[in-house]
């Protein structure tokens, strides 16, 4: 039974590790596929090695500083494992347990913008928010993005360029000065109020990136009402999808303690 665990961890780590290097290929290397490509080889070794690794550990820890170590290891990494199933049952919480308001306004968070036009990042973002829109015929848009110094036009440009040709481009709102999620939120929370939108937002934006733009707003002082809205990932979204999902277990302390 021990030897049949020991092969299903193996090969799940395996299927992992793939698919935490996968993304390279589109130049996406950041905290979340490198600890990915770390956990992964160490459930690898420990699995399919595991009488060596037992005797790598017996060999090491026979001095009392070493011993000591291991067990300092052995105490973190519970702590981890912890701390990374709650963060993720919260992830996934967060992402699907929050029906935005009827008409909430949409806040449209932005991505890369490529030469050629909207990332497919960017695109499934400007998909779904069509999509609540459509569903919402009341509801009224803010896409917020500025632009990148490797990006043609602002990520709100390309966004509203873009839903316009689906929805009534008086429904949508450019802020094209945010970089980064605290001010995707702070620059569209005056918009809302200077234009007198719903005060209910829907953040539209992927799955993973729920709980942390929901914890910035909180930081910021927007108590109204927040649903989410998630866009749904295609076959590069989905390969990008685990690299990103462990990087938010990274961003989300980091945001926690950051002051505003």
């Amino acid at each position: 039974m021990k030897k049949t665990g020991l092969i299903i961890i193996c090969i799940i780590s395996v299927i992992f590790l793939i698919w935490f290097i996968l993304p390279i290929q589109y130049n996406i290397i950041n905290p979340g596929n490198v600890l990915g490509v770390i956990i992964c080889l160490y459930l690898i070794f420990w699995s399919a090695f595991n009488k060596k690794y037992k005797e790598i550990k017996t060999r090491l820890c026979g001095s009392g500083t070493v011993k000591i170590l291991w067990r300092i290891f052995n105490v973190c990494a519970t702590v981890f494992i912890a701390y990374a199933v709650i963060i993720s049952f919260l992830m996934v919480f967060t992402a699907f347990s929050f029906t935005p308001k009827a008409n909430a306004t949409a806040v449209v968070f932005g991505a890369q913008v490529k030469p050629w036009g909207p990332s497919v990042l960017l695109q499934q973002r400007i998909d779904a928010s069509i999509k609540y829109l459509n569903e919402n015929p009341d509801a009224k848009a803010v896409v917020t993005g500025g632009k990148g110094a490797n990006e043609p036009i602002s990520e709100a440009e390309s966004m509203y360029q873009n839903i316009k040709k689906r929805i009534n481009k008086e429904r949508i709102f450019k802020e094209n000065k945010a970089v980064n999620t605290m001010e995707n939120l702070s620059y569209s929370s005056k918009i809302i109020k200077e234009k007198n939108l719903n005060k209910n937002i829907a953040i539209v934006t992927d799955s993973y990136h729920q709980l942390r733009s929901r914890i910035i707003a909180k930081k910021l002082g927007i108590n109204s009402k927040i649903g989410s809205v998630n866009t749904i990932n295609g076959k590069i979204g989905i390969i990008n999808y685990p690299t990103f999902f462990v990087r938010e277990w990274i961003a989300i302390p980091v945001e926690i303690i950051k002051p505003y």
